[in-house]
């Protein structure tokens, strides 16, 4: 595991081996972020990486340039792999649900959620507070990794555009809130 892009580039990154944490492929990272490429200009970006396990999502936006980096990981092993990685400040160890509630006037450009796999429940319930709390700015985007290949992110009653991937076991959701 290795950041993919920006001036930190080929930094390899500390992680935890166990049957709990999945990290995001390399292959499957670099997709996320040459789409998001497109439509994003991580200079100046606030993003929320909420379900961050060793941060590397939050980290290659950092590597790019954005200004704000959010991280939280409710298991204390993440964190200290997040430390080693050289994420500095900016990390919470609160439930998701907890979190959101805690930070909901906070408006980001970017928010990462990759919940245990599991736990897809935890993407459906995060994404519908961040809709409700308003936590977008215009044109964000929230990034969804899952291994459930049908989220249902349409019935949550919001005005939603959903792009979906698929890179083998791992389904990315681009999740767009229209105004």
């Amino acid at each position: 595991m290795r950041i993919i892009g920006g001036r930190l580039r080929g930094k390899k990154l500390e992680w935890v081996s166990d049957n709990l944490t999945r990290p995001t492929t390399d292959r499957v990272k670099e997709n996320i972020f040459n789409i998001l490429a497109n439509s994003f200009n991580f200079e100046n970006a606030s993003v929320l990486d909420l379900f961050a396990g060793t941060g590397q999502m939050g980290l290659e936006c950092e590597s790019r340039g954005s200004k704000e980096v959010i991280y939280n990981e409710i298991r204390a092993e993440l964190r200290e792999k997040m430390a080693l990685n050289g994420v500095k400040s900016g990390v919470f160890g609160l439930d998701f649900d907890v979190f959101l509630h805690k930070f909901g006037t906070k408006k980001f450009d970017i928010v990462f959620l990759d919940p245990p796999y599991q736990r897809s429940d935890f993407a459906i319930s995060a994404v519908k507070t961040i809709c409700e709390n308003k936590m977008l700015k215009p044109n964000g985007i929230i990034v969804v990794e899952s291994e459930i290949g049908d989220l249902d992110f349409e019935n949550l009653g919001f005005n939603l555009v959903v792009d979906k991937r698929k890179y083998g076991r791992a389904n990315i959701y681009f999740v767009h809130i229209m105004n």
